[in-house]
């Protein structure tokens, strides 16, 4: 009895660890692939796009959206799921790259998981369930800082190029101003 309790127990030891040190295990947010979304009623379509101008210390450049619970003014996020936008580019000097998820609805804020700074306040982009919205453009510029263009009317036509199945009706995501969120730690 003994022998069979220790073996199991090191075994769910085992289990435990592997998964906490993975961190992150469950995002329901997933990038949209080339055919027609079919979003269902509880999420949103949400649309970014991302312009590398300066120069970046690594081989690639991300944006990372977290979805905030603009009441607690926390990540809504954990160990074990962790709703967020992950979107990456190289890091050299290229055209707007855009991109497209079904995301939960709710609210989405730069994550201070990202490797660089939004050079502006806190904001909390609403995705509302059964809507298409755009968040904006995060360029990159010199010294790591990000500054947000929310120029929809501006890059309609390159994102119905980029994205050709998106719903023609591409709306601007509400944004208000909040606390800035702080990361939470995965440690076993």
């Amino acid at each position: 009895m003994t022998v069979w309790y220790t073996h199991t127990l090191s075994r769910w030891i085992v289990f435990a660890a592997s998964l906490v040190s993975t961190g992150c295990v469950v995002n329901a947010v997933k990038p949209l692939d080339s055919t027609a979304p079919d979003l269902r009623s509880d999420h949103a379509l949400v649309v970014l796009g991302i312009t590398v101008k300066g120069s970046w210390p690594y081989s690639q450049f991300g944006v990372i959206l977290d979805q905030y619970d603009v009441h607690t003014q926390r990540i809504t996020g954990n160990c074990f799921s962790y709703n967020r936008i992950e979107a990456v580019v190289p890091a050299t000097p290229t055209p707007t790259r855009f991109f497209a998820f079904d995301a939960p609805s709710g609210h989405y804020i730069f994550s201070a998981f990202n490797g660089s700074t939004l050079g502006q306040m806190e904001q909390a982009f609403q995705a509302l369930p059964g809507h298409a919205v755009y968040i904006g453009n995060f360029v990159l510029g010199d010294s790591g800082i990000v500054t947000l263009r929310k120029d929809l009317a501006e890059r309609q036509s390159l994102i119905a190029q980029a994205l050709p199945h998106l719903p023609a009706a591409l709306e601007m995501a509400a944004a208000r101003t909040v606390a800035p969120a702080k990361p939470f730690m995965c440690t076993p």
